[in-house]
């Protein structure tokens, strides 16, 4: 049981760091604004080693999507 939630809580650190390493905002995207970045069924920790955004809020668009630069 001990590894498991060890397991788990590098799992959450590693997806937690690489989403800090997009500057704010980035992923401040609207779902139909979009642009696919996964493909079905993507994890979240797969889409983040892609370094892209995950946010599975929305049923209708893609959940793992590209990041948009923020001026």
């Amino acid at each position: 049981m001990e590894n498991k939630v060890f397991w788990l809580l590098t799992i959450s650190l590693i997806v937690g760091l690489s989403n800090a390493l997009l500057p704010p905002g980035e992923c401040d995207v609207q779902p139909k604004a979009r642009e696919n970045c996964g493909y079905p069924g993507i994890t979240e920790i797969e889409c983040s080693a892609r370094q892209c955004c995950f946010n599975s809020d929305a049923p209708d668009s893609p959940w793992c999507f590209k990041p948009v630069p923020v001026e």
